[in-house]
């Protein structure tokens, strides 16, 4: 039996049409899974057993804070990969330890950070550093990389509160007086932290959130600027719903302690909608402070000195740092 040209055509469009119909109807139900399921079940990550495997001392050669010691150490877990943080400390640690600010800042942090923080004082600082750093975006391939960028953003929550629970066990961490001070990317991890602690029921002290907002598809069409506003909204909603597990408006309600709220109306990466969304949704007692700036950088030492005061000031208030 001779088939013609039409039929074989007719039998192609169809298979197209049923694997396009296929393709269309997983993507769907994903989104819908994605934004609708509880988000502390995406964050809500077992650790397993935690234990220090690497501990080395950094010279940041800072001459005016001759009286620190600095470490590098990584945390092995068993679920969550590696936990990196540095430590900047007195020389001298009394036998009851002393308060512990937990810093998580922009995607690149690292041990710099502590060149910003003028006059330390008797507190130790530790900064977190992300499970995922810009590098591996430039070597790799989207396909690869945003399925482990997913993963290490979601994982996030609960690094920082193993972290947390380590540094409190340490015998130079002041236990009652351990707490979070976020800027910027840090500061919109932080909301997902304190719910999940909540979750747990570990109670966690008041922090500092400076430079964050709530609503990740506004933040990334924000600084999507390269892209055409055509794709950009649906590009940018698609990114949220990657990694909508974190999203900060899901997690404010929750959050049940006091912040420090610090933002500028000059800031271009977090629009005041963003940010007066996160004012709104974070319940009382807050402390509110906008500035007439634009977003903290590395580049503006400045800015960050005067964050770093001001949030010093309100954590010293509060009776959480010396």
């Amino acid at each position: 039996m001779k088939i013609s040209f039409f039929e074989i055509l007719k039998v192609v469009l169809i298979g197209l049409l049923s694997i396009f119909l296929i393709i269309f109807l997983l993507f769907g139900s994903w989104v819908l899974w994605e934004r609708n399921r509880d988000a502390l079940v995406a964050i809500d990550l077992y650790s397993g057993k935690v234990e220090l495997s690497y501990d080395a001392s950094y010279d940041l050669s800072i001459k005016e804070f001759t009286e620190r010691t600095y470490r590098h150490i990584t945390l092995t877990t068993e679920y969550l990969g590696n936990i990196e943080a540095f430590i900047s400390a007195p020389t001298i640690i009394p036998k009851e330890g002393l308060p512990v600010v937990i810093i998580m800042g922009g995607l690149e942090v690292g041990a710099e950070t502590f060149r910003l923080i003028p006059d330390p004082g008797e507190n130790i600082y530790v900064v977190f550093k992300y499970p995922y750093a810009p590098e591996y975006w430039k070597e790799g391939t989207p396909v690869v990389e945003i399925p482990v960028i997913r993963k290490s953003v979601l994982s996030v929550p609960s690094q920082v509160l193993s972290l947390q629970e380590w540094v409190s066990e340490q015998p130079w961490a002041e236990k009652e007086r351990v707490t979070f001070a976020g800027f910027s990317l840090g500061a919109m991890f932080l909301p997902a932290v304190y719910h999940l602690a909540e979750s747990r029921d570990v109670v966690l002290n008041p922090a500092v959130l400076a430079y964050a907002g709530a609503d990740i598809s506004d933040l990334l069409y924000t600084n999507m600027k390269k892209i055409d506003p055509l794709w950009r909204s649906s590009i940018a909603w698609l990114g949220e719903t990657v990694i909508y597990g974190i999203e900060p408006a899901r997690h404010l309600p929750y959050m049940n302690n006091e912040f420090l709220l610090i933002n500028g109306t000059r800031d271009h990466q977090v629009s005041t909608y963003s940010w007066k969304k996160l004012h709104r949704l974070i319940s009382q007692p807050k402390t509110i402070v906008i500035l007439d700036e634009g977003h903290m950088h590395p580049r503006k030492p400045e800015l960050t000195k005067k964050l770093v005061k001001i949030s010093r000031e309100w954590l010293g208030e509060r009776g959480l740092i010396n």
